[in-house]
């Protein structure tokens, strides 16, 4: 167990015992992603009716058609197949040939850095570990080691240009990585799973859909991320979800033409906050680094000058914090699009490393538990959409019914929720009624009173994108300007260009 991290057991106690809406409702789960996609790739395959797989078949190419979409697979025997589909989704990963043949351009590119990595077992190095386990270990000397599962898988990364010429020893790499100052640690290793090459990307699609609002991107697709801050995977499950509830509205039929559109509008914003986020932590392992002496055995003499810069070191380490605990990236997603029906309340500052509870619409929603101690605001949420009315004693309930009412009529999937006598969850949540997307981001919140004000038909009619929100105005591009900026250094504006520069001596 990484002896920096508290185990699941200590993060839940500590939920429960803050328990003011800023903690997620589960505890935080260190898997990597070889890990997570075998346990999702079992769920969907026995679990589900309704998903058909074909691994092994290869995209050759889409067009899109008057009623949607006919893509050309290629089975493993060679049997060309046509998909015919209302719409298609690419999840083909950073190199997606679907974004391309949907010719959709990314922004940003490799940066000027090359990396050499060997995924390997050894027990012997767990052994040596005696229990003190990491997440992500970075030697002075240079490269890092990731413990994969916090038992016997690691992952050692070094810069291609740190490496002899000719062809890469897996062995020789880790051996190297492992050691200090030149040296070498040799360590039995059970077996070597994988190693290449490869370059940390930062970019973004210029645009989360094709023109026609028939082909969508998501996960690797739509964002390349270094694995700085965790964010790449984090962001893939949730534009997977973001976009299946708006498909599925669709094709049931209560869902409006504004719900494809919107995801782009919500997702693309969110990302590129978490990507400058993730540039952010990049550079300040370059600033480590530039802080280090040519020459590394300094650190080990017993002179002044040695003092002084450890000191330095430790003042630095200390202010920039660590990479993977950004509460505001994680779980202060702002979604602003013509799909919120927005209250007018102001929006407070944005922090990367903190979250502040909030129903503001467009928020998610906040996680707390109820009067028992044991049932979250979370696991009343239905599977679709869900009505959330806080009521005090004896009051009335009867304000929210005409949600149910008016959402049967148009066959709007919605549960309604009564909490009584929660003035707990009622204080956080602000509201006495919050209108619970699918995706639990809130899509309208408001009082009794503003039900006598407001037509239900109206607030579902904007929220399941039928109709805009009349005060909606599209946000400033200028995040998106900042961005480009960003990644000028390293982007030469054509996606199949490889960044043949490196920097020497750094690694990321």
């Amino acid at each position: 167990m990484d002896q920096n991290q508290p185990s699941a057991r200590v993060q839940a106690a500590h939920i429960r015992q803050i328990n003011d809406g800023s903690q997620p409702a589960e505890t935080g789960q260190r898997c990597t992603q070889i890990v997570f996609e075998a346990w999702m790739k079992n769920i969907v395959l026995t679990r589900t009716s309704c998903v058909e797989s074909k691994f092994g078949w290869t995209y050759v190419g889409h067009e899109e058609t008057r009623d949607g979409i006919a893509t050309t697979f290629v089975d493993q025997a060679g049997v060309r197949h046509v998909i015919r589909s209302k719409y298609l989704v690419a999840c083909d990963g950073g190199g997606s040939r679907v974004r391309k043949e949907a010719g959709i351009k990314m922004i940003g590119g490799p940066m000027p850095l090359r990396l050499h990595l060997v995924h390997f077992k050894s027990q012997e190095l767990a052994r040596e570990l005696n229990g003190r386990r990491f997440w992500h270990a970075f030697p002075i000397h240079g490269g890092f080691l990731i413990d994969q599962d916090g038992r016997d898988t690691f992952t050692a990364h070094l810069a291609v240009d740190q490496l002899p010429p000719g062809p890469i020893d897996p062995y020789e790499l880790v051996y190297r990585v492992l050691g200090g100052f030149g040296q070498k640690h040799e360590i039995k290793i059970d077996e070597v799973l994988v190693h290449s090459e490869w370059n940390p990307n930062f970019g973004v699609a210029e645009r989360y859909h094709s023109e026609s609002l028939k082909v969508f991107l998501a996960g690797d697709a739509a964002h390349r991320s270094p694995p700085h801050g965790g964010y790449g995977m984090n962001s893939g499950v949730a534009d997977a979800f973001d976009l299946g509830w708006r498909l599925s509205a669709l094709l049931k039929g209560y869902g409006g033409g504004l719900l494809l559109q919107s995801y782009d509008l919500e997702r693309r914003p969110m990302m590129i906050k978490a990507l400058k986020r993730s540039h952010r932590h990049a550079m300040e392992h370059v600033k480590f680094h530039a802080m280090l002496p040519a020459d590394r055995t300094v650190l080990e003499q017993e002179i002044p000058e040695t003092e002084t810069l450890c000191r330095r070191i430790r003042d630095f380490l200390t202010a920039s914090g660590p990479d993977t605990i950004d509460r505001g990236v994680e779980l202060d997603l702002r979604y602003h699009s013509p799909v919120i029906y927005q209250d007018g309340s102001p929006e407070r500052k944005w922090s990367p490393r903190r979250y502040v509870p909030s129903t503001r619409p467009g928020s998610r929603v906040p996680h707390v538990l109820l009067r028992d101690g044991t049932t979250s605001t979370y696991d009343l949420l239905g599977r679709e959409w869900t009505l959330v009315h806080f009521v005090d004693g004896d009051d009335d309930s009867s304000a929210s019914e005409v949600f149910s009412v008016t959402a049967y009529q148009i066959s709007f999937p919605l549960k309604r929720v009564i909490l009584r006598n929660e003035p707990h969850a009622r204080r956080i949540w602000e509201k006495p009624l919050v209108l619970v997307r699918p995706d639990t981001h809130v899509a309208w919140r408001g009082t009794e009173e503003d039900l006598a004000r407001q037509d239900v038909m109206d607030i579902l009619s904007v929220v399941s994108g039928n109709v805009s929100f009349s005060g909606y105005e599209p946000m400033s591009e200028v995040y998106v300007e900042d961005f480009k900026k960003l990644v000028a250094p390293f982007w030469s504006g054509d996606e199949n260009a490889d960044s043949q520069a490196s920097i020497a001596g750094e690694d990321f």
